[in-house]
Formats: structure tokens, sequence, C-alpha cells
């Protein structure tokens, strides 16, 4: 060790600073609207295609309350300890799922979608809706 350089700041030290710093970061504030856009879309499908549970929507605000915890722990966590492109991979993976699913939420609400983008997106084919519609038939 060299008497003239300071001595490593602790663990903690560097986490609460990378923490600190996510506040900057664009791809983790997209992450959260991603999170808010898809809450908000959902709630919004679900009114117009009158199916609203209580227990479907605590559910889901677990789980994106979870993962919000999750994320906003993990990636200042990666960053400190130099894995800050695993931790940016890992959030734009979660972009992305969320992305598809306000996709989902909008054709679902009947929103007109370009025919190229149906056809990857699973709970907007013909042969999911025809899944669908056998389990209402069978719940009625």
């Amino acid at each position: 060790m060299n008497l003239l350089s300071a001595p490593p700041a602790p663990y903690h030290v560097m986490y609460i600073h990378h923490f600190q710093s996510m506040v900057d970061n664009k791809l983790i504030w997209l992450f959260v609207w991603a999170v808010v856009i898809d809450i908000f879309t959902g709630l919004i499908k679900s009114l117009v295609v009158h199916k609203t549970t209580s227990r479907k929507g605590t559910d889901g605000l677990i789980r994106h309350g979870a993962l919000l915890l999750i994320i906003l722990t993990l990636y200042p966590m990666l960053d400190a300890n130099g894995f800050g492109s695993a931790g940016n991979a890992m959030v734009a993976f979660y972009i992305t799922f969320y992305a598809v699913s306000i996709v989902e939420n909008l054709g679902q609400m009947g929103v007109p979608l370009p025919a190229d983008i149906k056809k990857y997106i699973y709970k907007l084919s013909d042969e999911y809706q025809k899944e669908e519609q056998k389990h209402e038939h069978k719940d009625n």
C-alpha cells in the first residue's frame, strides 16, 4: 500500500454512491416508466374488457413492486463490482419485457396495431384468442 494514496472506500459507501447515481441513469428511468405505463395500461385494459378483479390487480402490483425492489437493489451492486454492463443488460431485458406487455395491453383494448407486430405477440394471436374463449365457456 502506498502511503500517498487513500485507502479504498468501504463497500457500503460505494454501494450507496452507486445507488444514488441511479437518479441520473436514463436506463433506470426508462425501466421505472415502463413499469408505471404497464400498470396504467393494464388497469385501463381490465376496465375496457370488463375483467377487473382485485386479486389479479393485487398480484400484479406485488410482482411489479418486487421486481422494482430487486432491480433497484441489484443494479447498484453489479455496478459497484464492475459489472455495470450486466446491470444494463438486465434492465434492458426488463424494459423489453414491459414494452411487450404494454403492446399486449393496447392490442387487447382494441387499439389498432401493425400486423407485423401482432404476429410476434402471442396474446394478440388467433391461437390465444381461441384458447381464451375455451376458458370462458368452461367457466360459465
